[in-house]
């Protein structure tokens, strides 16, 4: 065999696993990328004029919105509108709507998710973020980025929610806690009784979120806690002890001995 044949042929050789590789990838076309307002109360809406994709079922796209972190896959599944975090976990690569499995597809390394954006391949090792979507009066598709978990009847309207003292008795003493996130909050909240003499309004509403390493705060003994790494907060959320070593974040509130109202605003 002559050299150049033999370099011919290692050449040869080299190539074929990246064409079998290549072959095997499953091509999927990336959804339209587009950018709507910024939410309002949690909210983003996405008109079909600007979303043409969205008025067929099997259409998608990918929205971004003004001061909302990521994007987000919005699909018709035929049954209705889904919405799902658009950057697999395993790379950042944004995923793509496979319609005829109702499934989502990472193009770069298939990675597979399920509707509900449960993990169903890897490399992959977590799942997508999953947000309730649906359709408004006008016809507009509507994703819920901050969904409630049905402590708190009211939604937020206008940045702020309210609820009657008399729905919830823990808070009808000093000491008492309650925790809950109300639909259209950018987190869960805390909301304690404390002294008239420490706060003016008696009450007040703390995010969940530890300032240390992200994990949520707990209602404790007299106190609150992170169940991570122990760090503790008074009822007004003021560091105690532990690695968190700053404050809460406290909402603004008002009471007027009947009613309390909570602002997404926070306290200077």
């Amino acid at each position: 065999m002559s050299e150049l044949s033999r370099r011919s042929l290692i050449r040869s050789a080299a190539l074929v696993p990246l064409a079998a590789k290549i072959g095997c990838v499953r091509r999927i076309s990336p959804n339209r990328s587009l950018t709507v307002g910024a939410a309002v109360d949690g909210d983003l809406t996405i008109a079909l004029a600007q979303a043409p994709e969205l008025s067929s079922a099997g259409g998608a796209v990918i929205v971004q919105a003004p001061g909302t972190d990521g994007k987000i896959l919005v699909a018709h599944t035929g049954n209705g509108y889904l919405a799902l975090g658009a950057q697999c976990p395993h790379q950042r690569c944004e995923v793509a709507w496979v319609p005829e499995d109702r499934e989502a597809e990472c193009p770069c390394h298939g990675s597979r998710f399920a509707g509900d954006g449960t993990l169903l391949n890897a490399p992959a090792r977590s799942n997508l973020d999953s947000y309730p979507a649906d359709v408004d009066g006008q016809g507009n598709v509507v994703v819920h980025l901050f969904a409630g978990d049905g402590t708190f009847k009211d939604p937020v309207r206008s940045g702020q929610f309210s609820f009657a003292l008399a729905d919830f008795p823990a808070l009808g003493n000093v000491g008492g806690v309650v925790l809950g996130r109300p639909e259209g909050f950018p987190s869960s909240l805390l909301i304690t009784r404390v002294l008239a003499g420490t706060r003016p309004d008696a009450i007040a509403a703390l995010s969940t979120v530890c300032p240390h390493l992200g994990c949520t705060v707990l209602p404790g003994a007299g106190a609150l806690q992170c169940p991570c790494h122990d760090s503790r907060f008074n009822l007004t959320g003021t560091f105690l002890t532990g690695p968190a070593d700053m404050s809460l974040l406290r909402h603004v509130v008002t009471f007027d001995g009947t009613t309390v109202t909570v602002s997404t605003s926070l306290r200077s």
